[in-house]
């Protein structure tokens, strides 16, 4: 699947009051120029792009050359407080910068490398080029914003527990005669080579963390953002293979995963191709036919045991106790 990647820009509302931002006032992606520097590499390259980052009460700044990239940070700065409406920008390491950010945009002055420098960037609106990518003709629809029918608890397959809002599913916990069990749920039906998109959002709070699985295999999803982009962060074959760079999204904004999934191939009983997976998150293509070597909930070592399989899995989506919210979700054979 080839897919452009494209990012839309908009500024906050000036006097929107920050009740009504679904997101963080303050976290997210900023992007502008900054002027004065005479250092490689930003004498060529004025363009620059501001990330920040919720941590727990305070905020960590970074100065980058490009979103979605592993980027080096030019200045960063941590421990950061809001107050009043906005962040005092100060103590940055690498850059001597003061200023403020606000939820439209960020301005700070000092000095990189021994060079006055002026820095002004503006909130950006970065969506996927996938989100509300409709169903192609023939697709399975597993969930169209109302019908949960389509999936069943992977507890003890009873009807799909999770909450229905504003036309997502909303991941939680499953209870059993009073118990509290997994919530993971799993689709009715069973899939082979397939293409899948499917949207999700993480919660503003907590790790976000939750997961599509088709059958053993995990495509982890978690609150990744501003983080390196490890093996066990979101959009990683869990445990296995790290996304190629870190697409994530900040929590509240509306996420995309598009998956084309190979099963494993076997010439008689010997495997000879194991299972693959070729991922796009928020549009950025972060595996490309990334084989997973065993089920990943397995620890490497036990991994060296596993032998694949040759059947069509369900899909499950994780519930690992953060209510984590999906909807738009479609399977095209392959």
């Amino acid at each position: 699947m080839r897919i452009k990647f494209k990012i839309l820009c908009a500024a906050a509302v000036a006097a929107a009051p920050f009740f009504l931002f679904a997101k963080d006032p303050f976290a997210g992606f900023y992007e502008g120029k900054i002027l004065g520097a005479k250092s490689y590499p930003l004498e060529h390259s004025p363009e620059v792009y501001g990330r920040v980052v919720k941590d727990g009460d305070t905020y960590k700044f970074d100065l980058l050359s490009a979103v979605f990239a592993r980027s080096e940070s030019h200045c960063s700065a941590s421990g950061l407080a809001a107050k009043d409406g906005k962040i005092e920008l100060k103590n940055t390491a690498g850059a001597n910068l003061k200023g403020e950010i606000t939820p439209e945009g960020i301005k700070a002055s000092g000095e990189l490398n021994g060079n006055k420098v002026e820095l002004s960037l503006r909130r950006m609106d970065v969506k996927s080029p996938t989100l509300g990518l409709e169903a192609p003709a023939g697709a399975v629809v597993l969930f169209d914003g109302k019908d949960m029918s389509q999936w069943v608890q992977a507890y003890d397959g009873s009807p799909c527990a999770w909450d229905l809002k504003d036309g997502a599913m909303v991941s939680k916990p499953l209870s059993v005669d009073g118990k509290r069990r997994d919530g993971t749920i799993r689709s009715k039906g069973k899939f082979g080579a397939f293409r899948m998109h499917l949207e999700f959002k993480i919660p503003p709070s907590g790790s976000g963390n939750s997961g599509v699985y088709v059958g053993p295999y995990e495509i982890q999803v978690l609150n990744s953002f501003g983080r390196e982009g490890s093996w066990y962060d979101c959009g990683s074959i869990y445990r296995q293979h790290p996304p190629k760079v870190n697409a994530s999204l900040e929590p509240e904004a509306w996420q995309t995963y598009d998956i084309e999934y190979r099963p494993a191939q076997f010439d008689g009983g010997r495997l000879i191709s194991h299972p693959t997976f070729t991922v796009y998150h928020n549009g950025v293509r972060i595996h490309n036919a990334d084989p997973a070597y065993y089920d990943t909930r397995l620890h490497p070592a036990q991994g060296a045991k596993y032998a694949h399989k040759l059947a069509n899995w369900p899909i499950e989506l994780q519930d690992h106790g953060d209510p984590v919210s999906y909807r738009n979700i479609w399977i095209q054979n392959l």
